[in-house]
């Protein structure tokens, strides 16, 4: 009786499995095996009419996954498989330790010819340029068409010196094309690379195009790598890599816009430029020590927060806020002995951490936007006169600057730094109303805790 319960089972399972099957060609739905057998000429298992749609229902899946990889203009690879891409070898990089660069690219005058010429012949642009990148670029490397003029390769298990190489040689292909050349077409580079600009593949993106603004903003038609440790009191690397980040675009909103920046809290994507890429320069900051990680974007937003309790007007409010992103740029300059160092610095060490004010201050110099250069620059002051690097006292720092320094000194005190561990926030606090009026504002102190007590514990909220 039980063997012929299990020869029934068997039976109707065999049974289910034809039905199934049957159903499932008659859904035109084919394996693999199927269509091999069809193909190499096999004993005829289906009508001639239910392969060819299977055949067919094959191709456009191809073509549906290539236009997902294949960007159609330059046949180059699209916008989203690049940054997948990315993101799967940033995996396997952060996992075996090893490198990774990444290049942007842009074409220099490439709206002229849309302008003069028309879309077509721009188009035919583009696709020149896409056949000499993929022709000069080696096999592991991905190379993709990241905007409307703009190209990024990523270089697997490349340094920075092998990277600048080939940008160098495709710039000069681009530069040398008969066709390119009558279209008065260049190309500007701009290079990154893994771990060294950045710890994440957004931070490695962002350096990269930080590159690639300094070779535009120097003419075009030039390779540029996004370094992090220019050596210090050099002006014209200051202007220079100051401009890597903030760009011509930012220069334009600034001198077409209002003076208050409130204004652009109704205008957003105005507003968002401006927001990017100066985030992107506290990153840069950031990327340079561990230590240094998410404190300037801590800075900014308490002193914002002192600033409202202090009944700052919204365009005083935005500039602080704005300060405290870049308050610390001038740390560019800075040498990487001297800003990783693991204890306390030696006095000549700190005569050079010092002048990073400064060096901020003219960094941002080209902005002309005085009230954040302003508050850049005396951030060290102390209250007493005893700061650094003019020797303000009292009210003629100003007051901008007098709440950023609250703001930075309190999260320092809460955060491990290089040189010592975090202070419990109750002793951080003690030490504010301690150096009230010698170091701090005492009333800027006092707004920080009015603050507090209204809004409760910061530790929550972060």
């Amino acid at each position: 009786m039980a063997l012929l319960d299990w020869v029934i089972i068997v039976s109707i399972a065999l049974l289910a499995g034809a039905v199934i099957g049957v159903r499932r060609r008659g859904g035109r739905y084919f394996t693999k095996l199927d269509l091999r057998a069809w193909k190499t000429g096999s004993p005829n298992r289906y009508d001639e009419p239910e392969l060819a749609i299977a055949a067919h229902n094959v191709r456009a899946q191809r073509c549906s996954e290539e236009e997902v990889i294949t960007d159609g203009l330059t046949g180059l690879k699209t916008h989203p498989y690049f940054r997948e891409t990315l993101d799967g070898e940033w995996r396997r990089s952060t996992h075996t330790g090893r490198q990774f660069c990444l290049t942007m690219m842009d074409l220099d005058r490439f709206k002229q010819v849309n302008d003069r010429m028309g879309r077509l012949e721009g188009d035919k642009v583009l696709t020149a340029v896409a056949a000499l990148l993929d022709a000069q670029s080696r096999q592991p490397n991905v190379v993709a068409r990241y905007g409307e003029d703009e190209f990024a390769i990523l270089m697997p298990e490349t340094n920075t010196q092998q990277a600048e190489i080939l940008a160098e040689s495709l710039r000069a292909a681009v530069e040398a094309d008969d066709f390119l050349r009558a279209h008065e077409v260049t190309a500007s580079f701009g290079i990154a690379t893994f771990p060294d600009h950045g710890r994440t593949q957004e931070e490695v993106l962002r350096a990269a195009d930080s590159g690639l603004h300094l070779a535009k903003h120097c003419s075009g038609n030039c390779v540029k790598v996004a370094s992090l440790g220019p050596k210090a009191g050099n002006a014209e690397r200051d202007k220079r890599l100051l401009e890597a980040y903030l760009g011509v675009e930012v220069k334009r909103v600034f001198s077409t816009a209002p003076s208050t920046f409130s204004h652009y809290q109704d205008k957003f994507e105005q507003m968002k430029p401006l927001w990017d890429t100066i985030t992107g320069l506290a990153f840069a900051v950031e990327a340079k020590g561990p230590y240094m990680k998410d404190h300037s974007q801590a800075v900014s937003r308490l002193a914002a927060q002192i600033g409202i309790q202090a009944g700052l007007s919204e365009a005083e409010i935005e500039e602080v806020r704005l300060a405290g992103l870049v308050h610390d740029i001038g740390k560019l300059h800075v040498p990487e002995s001297v800003l990783r160092k693991p204890t306390l610095l030696t006095a000549e060490e700190f005569e050079i951490m010092k002048n990073h004010a400064a060096w901020g201050a003219n960094m941002l110099e080209p902005l002309k936007v005085k009230a954040i250069e302003r508050i850049v620059r005396h951030h060290h002051e102390r209250y007493d006169g005893k700061g650094y690097p003019d020797g303000l006292a009292g009210d003629t720092i100003p007051l901008g600057a007098r709440i950023v320094a609250v703001a930075e000194c309190f999260h320092n005190m809460v955060s491990d730094l290089r040189y010592k561990s975090a202070r419990t926030f109750e002793d951080a606090l003690a030490e504010l109303r301690r150096c009230s009026d010698t170091q701090f504002d005492h009333q800027v102190v006092t707004a920080f805790l009015d603050w507090l007590q209204i809004h409760g514990d910061l530790r929550e909220q972060q």
